[in-house]
């Protein structure tokens, strides 16, 4: 028997405090959008100019997270994780004091490194705090936290933004890092980094760096460019190029960015593409569920954002208890578990309804935060256990940019698929809407006025729905309508004769009553227009929740990778050992 060095385990304490930088970082990639209508108006510029406020946080994680995986064995985990916390601290506090937006954005881009350093880092860290049989516990942990950051971001985002100052969504990071650092230097004293020689792949780094740069921002971009545009076009093949030149020089390297031999482990591919999946769905489900509840239940920006929390809440309670499942019987069981929830969760998501009680929305988020949660821990720890000591980092890398890009293709695809069924509804409701007032025993003019309005809203209903606006008849069309009366009422009075002041009052009277009347028709039309849009944009929503049930049912065929072989648990404990 050979004698095997103690190993030194940091424990749960260090789980934590690894967990709480990755719940900064995690936090910072959501909470940013429910203040982003308030920094537009502060600093006075455009849509298109403010989303590079999130895309700048997004891209710089996205082509910097395996690099930074490598780099972390090169100069230690801990002491990355740390730097990294530091500039993740020191640009929130430039964030928050930026005093237009060309200097946030930069700032932005200083935390997406600070970001970088510390989610690849993190992971490592907790694979390694605990003996193999508890890592899915410290996983568990490690993914609840993470999911948690996730889900409360436009919760914290949209009270903070509401009773302070959007600038304290950055200024908040800075006091917690100060007050908890002393805890984590403590959490990791004792713990010693092994460090790997120095030798980076520069030109792999390039492509690479690219190819994720450029795939990335055609995902953000897609929407808003047009995904037939040239230059979305452009950017795929950018991206592709980039990508084949990466593999190329990768595989003549003598030391590669990226091995790819560890995509020969069943588990781990198993793993990542539920991952992707899993960053597909949140973030995509987040994307459109407040939508749902401000624009469809009529909730404010704040309730919608508490109305998410069961989501979160739900998460965070089964993320620890599938850890410790985990440690008892593998991995395959618990992600069978996770897919049943999830694809319920989407069945019942599908089958959304504007008139849906608080009550069945709870019961759908409690339902879906239970698959996703459970999908999410169980491929983090997959991801991290069954691969070796040697590449962990890379491991790592690869886990947190397949969930970085898994979560801008969810936007991306939830959003565009219901814009574009919206885009088809929009003609249906204006000619439904016509149909109502034709039927409609309204006098001509004011049919023509209403339908003309309703016109002008054919091909972006959904986008100009509230400049619909209540109707009111016209002052020149009331005018004509009373002088019409009063012919009316002299017709039937001896030639000559004149109406009497007292009648011409009861006849303006009797015309405001009757056009009173008639605008109160109108605008019950146009509620009834509107309802139809509820109804219409729950359906648009329910063609983007069916891609995640089609998603998750396709995916779940991953499950295969993780039934559990002779030869794979030789492999499992080569691992270990």
């Amino acid at each position: 028997m050979t004698n095997q060095p103690t190993v030194q385990y940091g424990g749960l304490k260090q789980v934590f405090a690894v967990s709480l930088g990755l719940f900064l970082v995690f936090l910072d990639s959501t909470v940013v959008n429910i203040a982003l209508p308030t920094i537009i108006e502060d600093y006075g510029i455009t849509l298109s100019v403010a989303s590079w406020i999130i895309n700048a946080f997004v891209l710089t994680l996205a082509v910097l997270l395996v690099t930074f995986g490598k780099l972390a064995d090169m100069f230690g985990r801990s002491r990355f994780f740390l730097i990294g916390l530091v500039i993740f601290t020191i640009s929130s506090f430039f964030c928050g004091i930026a005093p237009n937006e060309e200097v946030l954005i930069v700032a932005r881009v200083l935390q997406g490194i600070g970001g970088a350093m510390i989610i690849p880092a993190s992971m490592m860290l907790v694979r390694t705090a605990v003996p193999p049989e508890k890592t899915g516990l410290a996983m568990g942990i490690w993914g609840a936290v993470g999911a948690l950051a996730v889900a409360v971001g436009p919760s914290l985002g949209g009270v903070v933004t509401e009773y302070i100052n959007w600038r304290w969504v950055f200024y908040i990071n800075v006091p917690v890092v100060v007050l908890s650092y002393p805890f984590i230097r403590i959490a990791f004293k004792g713990h010693h980094d092994v460090r790997t020689p120095f030798s980076l792949d520069f030109w792999g780094i390039a492509t690479l760096s690219a190819g994720l740069y450029f795939l990335t921002y055609a995902i953000l971009q897609g929407e808003e460019l047009g995904w037939t545009s040239q230059v979305i076009y452009l950017y795929f093949g950018i991206s592709l190029v980039s990508a084949l030149l990466f593999v190329l020089i990768e595989r003549k390297v003598r030391q590669p960015l990226v091995d790819f031999t560890i995509f020969q482990n069943r588990h781990y591919v198993g793993g990542i593409l539920s991952n992707f999946l899993g960053g597909i769905l949140l973030m995509g489900t987040l994307i459109l569920l407040p939508i749902y509840f401000t624009q469809v239940k009529g909730y404010d920006t704040l309730q919608s954002s508490f109305l998410i929390t069961p989501l979160s809440a739900v998460m965070l309670v089964v993320a620890p208890m599938i850890g410790r499942l985990i440690d008892r019987i593998g991995y395959f069981m618990p992600m069978v578990l996770g897919y049943i929830f999830t694809v319920a969760g989407f069945v019942l998501l599908v089958n959304l309804d504007a008139n849906a009680s608080l009550k069945h929305l709870v019961f759908v988020m409690i339902v879906l935060g239970t698959g996703l949660g459970i999908i999410m821990v169980t491929s983090v720890t997959v991801c991290t256990a069954s691969v070796s000591d040697k590449q962990v980092s890379l491991g790592s890398g690869i886990f947190a940019t397949s969930r970085n890009m898994g979560g801008a293709i969810g936007v991306s695809l939830f959003v565009s698929l219901t814009l574009s069924f919206l885009n088809t509804y929009s003609s249906e409701i204006v000619d439904k809407g016509i149909t109502r007032f034709q039927k409609a025993e309204l006098p001509s003019q004011v049919t023509e006025q209403a339908i003309a309005r309703l016109e002008k809203q054919r091909s972006n209903f959904f986008e100009e729905a509230k400049k619909l606006g209540k109707f009111k008849i016209s002052a020149e069309f009331r005018q004509q309508t009373i002088v019409k009366k009063k012919q009316e009422v002299l017709q039937t009075l001896p030639q000559g004769a004149q109406l009497p002041p007292q009648v011409e009052k009861e006849i303006e009277t009797k015309v405001d009553a009757e056009l009173q009347s008639i605008e109160k028709e109108v605008n019950d039309i146009q509620g009834d227009i509107r309802d139809d849009a509820e109804t219409y944009l729950v359906k648009a929503m329910t063609k983007a929740f069916w891609s995640g049930l089609i998603l998750a049912v396709v995916c779940s065929g991953s499950l295969l990778f993780l039934r559990k072989r002779a030869v794979d648990a030789a492999l499992d404990t080569a691992v270990t050992e």
